[in-house]
Parts: structure tokens; sequence; C-alpha cells
């Protein structure tokens, strides 16, 4: 059993990395051999999807993209993966950057061109998105449309298998907000959540990897 944790997010022990590494803890302890890779790591160099249109040559290689560059053997670990759990800070509304090229160079290998209704999958496998953002509440992510922006990225893993979305709002941004200009925001608030909900979504990412690794020995079975 493998599970494979990407972090989406330039921090390496930050908000998103901190909510992967609980979801790896808790996959780990459900049995699962597991491995984060940190994708605004220096040494990776790539860009996303690069149309070359290997994946779909007939009689070519399938399922996999196939484009040479650092984020090529990433790429082989995703795709035989049994889980699989993506984290991204929310930037301009998005996914940040780095991760969308991953699920670019992910998702269209998968994309069939002669039978879309049927994804070539390689492995299936049980997976979920983390989003870590400024947004204060579950309201606000709706009236922003943060559910159709991020839920649209996030819904595309389901391609795979069971997919789910765990959400981390409110978060804290800087060790001291006297130093920028961030009078939007209320330390106040900043600071309680924090200290209250911050560990309760640490607990549901490790309730979240283990209980992906337990639905995917179910599967295998």
């Amino acid at each position: 059993m493998k599970a494979l944790f990407i972090n989406g997010s330039p921090r390496r022990n930050n908000n998103t990395a901190q909510l992967l590494k609980e979801a790896m803890r808790g996959a780990e302890e459900a049995g699962a051999e597991v491995e984060m890779v940190n994708l605004y790591d220096r040494q990776l160099n790539y860009k996303g999807c690069m149309s070359c249109f290997a994946c779909k040559v007939k009689n070519g290689k399938k399922g996999v993209c196939s484009f040479r560059d650092d984020l090529q053997p990433i790429m082989e670990k995703a795709v035989e993966a049994d889980v699989l759990v993506c984290g991204s800070p929310v930037y301009c509304n998005y996914p940040s950057a780095n991760l969308r090229a991953f699920m670019e160079r992910l998702i269209f290998p998968a994309v069939n061109y002669s039978d879309f209704a049927h994804p070539v999958i390689l492995k299936q496998k049980d997976s979920a998105t983390i989003y870590t953002m400024n947004c204060p509440d579950e309201t606000t992510y709706e009236q922003v449309k943060y559910n159709v922006l991020m839920g649209a990225n996030a819904s595309q893993l389901g391609m795979f298998g069971h997919t789910e979305t765990l959400l981390s709002m409110n978060t804290y941004q800087f060790n001291d907000y006297s130093r920028y200009d961030a009078a939007q925001f209320s330390v106040d608030a900043k600071e309680q959540t924090r200290a209250i909900q911050f560990p309760i979504d640490l607990h549901n990412a490790y309730e979240l990897g283990k209980r992906l690794v337990n639905q995917a020995e179910k599967r295998l079975k």
C-alpha cells in the first residue's frame, strides 16, 4: 500500500505542509508506505502540460505523462500510488501554480480522446485535496465561488476513484502581523483560529490519511 503526498505550497513547514504531514502520519499508522513531495523544491525543474500529445499517440504509452523533466518520476509515483493527497494554499482564487502544473500532467494523460466516459486509468486510487486559505468561513467560501473554483480542481481526482476535500480556513500567514500591510485581517481572529480551529484541522487531516488507506485496503480486497 503506497500513499503519496504532494505539497503544492512554497512553504515546507507551514499550514499546508503541517496538514499534509498529519495526513501522512495517519496513513502510515494505517499501514501504508508514505512519501512526501514538495513541488517548490529548488531541485525540481518542471512545467505543466507541454501539449506534446505523446499520451494520445496510437500504440504509445497511455495513462501517464512521459514528458522528460524533473516531474516525470513523480508522475510515475502518482500513477502507481494507492492513495494520493494533494495540498495547496489558495493564491488569487486558485490552487498554487505548481500544483496546477502537477494536476495538468496527472489528469490529461488519463483523458481518453476516443471515449471521454472511460478515462485511461492505470491504477485506481483513493485521494483527497487539502486547501488552506484566508477565507474566514464556509459561507464566505461559497459567496466568493471558491466552492466552484477549488471544487473543479479537486473533483478531477475523482476520475481515479473516491476523492475528498479538506478545508482549513482563516489560516495564519505571518509570524508577526505588525510587519505587514494586512489591515483587512483581524489578528485576534487569526490567533483564535490558530489556537482553536487549526488543531481540529490537523486532527481531521490525520483521520483523513488513515481513512483513505483503510478505504483503499477494502477496495483492493
